[in-house]
């Protein structure tokens, strides 16, 4: 914000503006008597208006003290105005983490909205989830390390040559010589300017797949495909200065795997400069966990040699630990009730399928087939769960290979959901269909 500095006043009476010309007259050589009559006279004149202005001079000095102290005044409201605009975050290079968390925390309360461009915002959500920048301490993106920077601009770049998208043929690229070549030369004064529109970046950070720049061109070598983080159901705020899209986040990757990252939040300026119209600011996960208090299970399995099977085990953030029906057989028609800590908006729950404690436990016990889930108000949704178990695969990343999204259309409010098994498989030695967690997003 710039603050301009403060005016002085001077005033000059008439009567030094006289004796200035009178000076300057008197340094003539020649001075006709008419001219020296005249100028007598006009002196005598000149003495009372000089009382005159010196009254009145008095007076514009009071008159300037009052301006002085109302100058002061406004330069005071002026401050305040300044405090109070403190959080005017739309200059990319001017922001700060906390500002940035206040402004969402602010529009986070305000009702959704449609905007026209959403389909813009969404592409830019996307080119950020999917190059993994983001954590709970969420980034300024146009103050990222070089790394961070690398990879988000490596994922832009991406879409710029893909076809369908708002970035598609942003820059004009160049397909280097040689058949079959996947290497593209990019105008590296072309791609700055189009960084800086989209998220004010200030200077140039290559990326993984940045082979070199020669000739005022980045040389761009196609790579293998990486995993990906997606926002889902996403909702936008808005007020006059600001647009804020937020929805949970998954990571996925081409291999299976699948795990809940956190509620994201990414926070854009609307910004006439840019040829875009808006300008990415700040993007963070939000670890805002739905709580479940209690679950009420229909069986569970006896617990033996210190453990239990209760349904319990399925909120206690421990992949070691699960919930085992009680009946003969796989269990079929048997379920599990979460009670959530309020009545709340709900978009699904993600299901760690079977014992993940360790492959042996896993390939023992029997998994999930499918399920049916009750999200209350009506809203039943009945899905396949699929399951992955390998001896290569251990603690977490057996887990993680597990996890079955089961989520609406649109999220309902509620605070029960019941989880029913539909079909199951029998492991191989034990027909008992085990549960490691439930997560509800």
């Amino acid at each position: 914000m710039k603050r301009f500095g403060r005016f002085g006043k001077c005033i000059i009476s008439f009567g030094m503006i006289l004796a200035l010309s009178m000076v300057t007259a008197c340094g003539s050589d020649e001075i006709s008597p008419l001219t020296s009559v005249e100028t007598t006279e006009n002196v005598n004149e000149s003495n009372e208006t000089s009382t005159d202005s010196s009254e009145a001079a008095t007076e514009n000095d009071a008159k300037d003290g009052d301006d002085a102290e109302q100058v002061n005044d406004q330069e005071q409201i002026s401050d305040e105005q300044n405090d109070n605009t403190a959080n005017d975050i739309t200059d990319p290079g001017a922001i700060d983490d906390e500002q940035c968390r206040a402004k969402i925390d602010e529009l986070r309360l305000s009702e959704p909205v449609s905007p026209e461009d959403s389909e813009l915002l969404t592409e830019m959500a996307w080119c950020v989830t999917a190059a993994r920048i983001l954590d709970e301490s969420g980034a300024v993106f146009s103050k990222m390390d070089s790394d961070k920077q690398g990879a988000l601009r490596t994922q832009m770049i991406k879409e710029i040559l893909m076809s369908g998208n708002a970035f598609s043929d942003a820059i004009t690229v160049k397909r280097t010589e040689g058949d079959g070549s996947a290497d593209v030369l990019i105008p590296v004064d072309y791609l700055v300017a189009f960084l800086k529109d989209v998220y004010g970046a200030e200077d140039f950070t290559k990326g993984d797949q940045f082979e070199s720049i020669e000739d005022g061109n980045v040389l761009w070598s196609y790579g293998d495909g990486d995993p990906w983080e997606r926002v889902e159901h996403m909702q936008f705020f808005e007020d006059d200065n600001y647009y804020l899209l937020s929805g949970p986040s998954f990571f996925e990757s081409n291999g299976g795997d699948m795990s809940f990252k956190g509620y994201a939040d990414i926070l854009f300026a609307k910004n006439p400069e840019s040829r875009y119209g808006v300008t990415m600011l700040y993007g963070r996960y939000r670890n805002d966990k739905i709580n479940v208090t209690s679950v009420d299970a229909t069986s569970e399995l006896e617990a033996a040699n210190g453990k239990n099977y209760s349904g319990d085990n399925l909120i206690d953030d421990d992949y070691s630990t699960v919930w085992v029906e009680g009946v003969s057989g796989v269990g079929l028609g048997e379920s599990v009730t979460m009670h959530l800590d309020k009545t709340q908006p709900v978009y699904g729950v993600v299901i760690c399928n079977g014992y993940t404690a360790d492959y042996d436990l896993y390939s023992k016990n029997g998994t999930l087939a499918s399920v049916k889930v009750d999200f209350g108000n009506g809203k039943v949704v009945e899905e396949n769960v699929g399951g992955y178990g390998s001896e290569y695969l251990e603690g977490e990343y057996l887990a993680e290979m597990n996890l079955n999204k089961i989520e609406l259309d649109e999220p309902v409010l509620t605070d029960t959901i019941t989880v029913t098994i539909t079909s199951a498989n029998v492991g191989s030695k034990y027909d008992d269909t085990c549960v490691s967690e439930i997560r509800v997003y």
